[in-house]
């Protein structure tokens, strides 16, 4: 079966073609509000922050990091159409990948309608992995990527020192610094890095390994929305592995209007940065749902034919995530009512589901929560909790703006759920840093189903 990019509904895509969790594993050629943010905010602000760090860490954060001006002059006199901000965190075994898209990146660069701005932490390591090219620079170095240009120290705007990217403040600082500095109509965040689904993603090794939890993401995005007075970005994607799980999605969605992520593992070269820029370019203004589908498309469309077939990037519109999550707690607590006689079926929709990292399974994971719905219907689910199904895969649906999937993934809907099967391989720390147990009895449904055997 070919890599497919097929519209769900309006305008919707489903496309299909590995790691950057751990390291990816092949190379392409083969292998809003602010205006209610008065007093009360700032006191929501500082009880928030006691979550993360205490308020003298942030200000010494700002002492260190937030700039007052960019070095080098604007590329346009007015306002861009779009600002891409992308936040490398390289501080890994991804160093060269991330160099590599960078010249990627340059390869269209900045223009009147088009800012890139791109924050790159990298690496000395003793490891053959290493990069050494570019002037071998270890630091946080930010920059305006224009046209051809090489990721040099010389042609950095900043440079920052060394910096944790898994601190929800080095990223806080990086996105209010793009949207004030390099100010557009429209806001694009990627996060290129390591990912591993609810668990987080952004790893930086030269800080003990620490990455960013998903409350801390969100804790970056609500500091960044108050300092830089941003309503919603138009678009978050994330070039790294397995980020397309309704967790992430459900944290995300205060912040953005559309996300691009994948819910398996990507080859290591990630995204097709150049193709998906040069449409931008082409058509800067273009609004954040046709850039997502594009930049679905365009990522299939680079590994067809390249043997790679178990790739998957899919666009979701935020504002619709909220129904899927309502549809999720309305099946969980159906299952959980029935589950004496739902067992069976729930547990042949799990065994069946097409899952995710499979080479690590039992470290995600991850199951496709469209096709685990689907299942459950087929395989004997009846009353409610095939009704809650049924109405789960039609939210996820409505929500889909794009979906692109490679021949290992025919019944894929692009979005995963934790669903370890069993109760060793279930994470405790799962109630804490997923947004669902709270809004959904998801997680007490799979110790009811641990216990059932």
């Amino acid at each position: 079966m070919p890599l497919q990019f097929n519209p769900s509904h309006t305008p919707a895509l489903t496309y299909s073609v590995h790691p950057h969790a751990t390291q990816r594993a092949a190379q392409r050629s083969g292998t809003p509000l602010w205006a209610m943010l008065t007093t009360v905010a700032v006191l929501v602000f500082s009880l928030t922050l006691g979550m993360i760090g205490n308020v003298s860490t942030l200000a010494a954060a700002n002492t260190v990091q937030r700039p007052t001006a960019p070095a080098v002059p604007r590329t346009n006199a007015g306002v861009a159409d779009w600002t891409v901000l992308v936040y490398m965190a390289s501080d890994n075994n991804l160093e060269a990948a991330a160099l590599d898209n960078l010249r990627e990146i340059a390869e269209v660069g900045s223009s009147a309608n088009l800012n890139i701005v791109a924050q790159v932490d990298r690496i000395a390591s003793p490891d053959l992995w290493d990069d050494t090219t570019a002037g071998d620079w270890s630091t946080t170095k930010r920059f305006l990527v224009q046209p051809g240009m090489e990721p040099e120290a010389a042609q950095a705007v900043q440079d920052l020192g060394e910096l944790n990217t898994g601190d929800p403040l080095t990223l806080a600082d990086f996105i209010t610094w793009g949207v004030t500095t390099y100010p557009a109509q429209r806001y694009a965040l990627i996060l290129w890095s390591h990912g591993a689904g609810w668990q987080g993603l952004a790893t930086d090794d030269s800080s003990g390994g620490d990455m960013l939890t998903l409350p801390e993401l969100r804790m970056a995005l609500a500091i960044a929305r108050a300092r830089a007075k941003f309503d919603t970005l138009d678009m978050i994607g994330f070039d790294a592995c397995l980020m397309s799980q309704l967790d992430v999605l459900e944290m995300i969605a205060p912040y953005a209007k559309v996300a691009v992520a994948s819910a398996e593992f990507e080859p290591t070269q990630g995204w097709a940065w150049a193709d998906w820029l040069r449409a931008l370019v082409a058509q800067p203004t273009q609004d954040g749902t046709t850039l997502a589908s594009t930049i679905v498309k365009s990522y299939l469309s680079a590994y067809q034919g390249t043997g790679v077939e178990d790739v998957t990037l899919t666009a979701f519109d935020l504002t619709k995530i909220k129904p899927v999550v309502v549809q999720l707690g309305r099946l969980s607590d159906a299952l959980l009512d029935s589950l004496a006689t739902s067992q069976a079926a729930l547990a042949r929709a799990r065994a069946l589901a097409d899952t995710y990292a499979t080479s690590r399974s039992t470290e995600f994971s991850a199951v496709d929560l469209g096709h685990f719905a689907q299942l459950l219907r087929t395989h004997g689910a009846t009353g409610e909790v095939a009704t809650a199904a049924e109405a789960l895969v039609s939210a996820i649906q409505q929500a889909r703006i794009a979906n692109g999937i490679g021949p290992r993934h025919p019944n894929a809907s692009g979005i995963a759920i934790y669903f370890p099967l069993t109760a060793t391989l279930y994470a405790p720390t799962y109630a804490s840093e997923s947004p669902l147990p709270p809004l959904t009895h998801w997680d007490k449904l799979l110790t009811a189903f641990f216990r059932a055997g």
